[in-house]
């Protein structure tokens, strides 16, 4: 299975996850705000968690969530993309489309 190097629009770059994502990341996932309407905010395992099963998504499946960078800046900013759900429900099979971005970031019709 071939993967997609990555997607650019006018203001972001969606790409493979970097190690250097992973503290922002961690950063975005412990804040309050972006967590509000999740169980909790995550420690720092648990984000380095989820971008593993992030990245072995898109290994197993050839898409998921893209790592979404600022183009003017290179900034990580969250995550934008595709997944398959986990979760047993009624009208599974299913892909469901997911975003995750920093606070700073909302607002800005990023993720429309």
């Amino acid at each position: 299975m071939s993967l997609m190097v990555g997607i650019e629009t006018a203001r972001l770059l969606l790409r493979r996850w970097r190690d250097a994502d992973r503290d922002p990341f961690a950063r975005m996932n412990a804040d309050p705000v972006v967590m509000e309407y999740f169980p909790a905010p995550l420690s720092k395992q648990e984000s380095d968690r989820l971008a593993d099963t992030i990245e072995a998504h898109f290994v197993s499946h050839g898409f998921g969530g893209w790592a979404a960078e600022l183009r003017a800046t290179g900034e990580f900013i969250g995550f934008i993309g595709l997944a398959i759900p986990r979760f047993q429900a009624a009208f599974m099979p299913a892909v469901e489309i997911g975003w995750r971005l920093d606070a700073a970031q909302w607002g800005r019709g990023l993720a429309t």
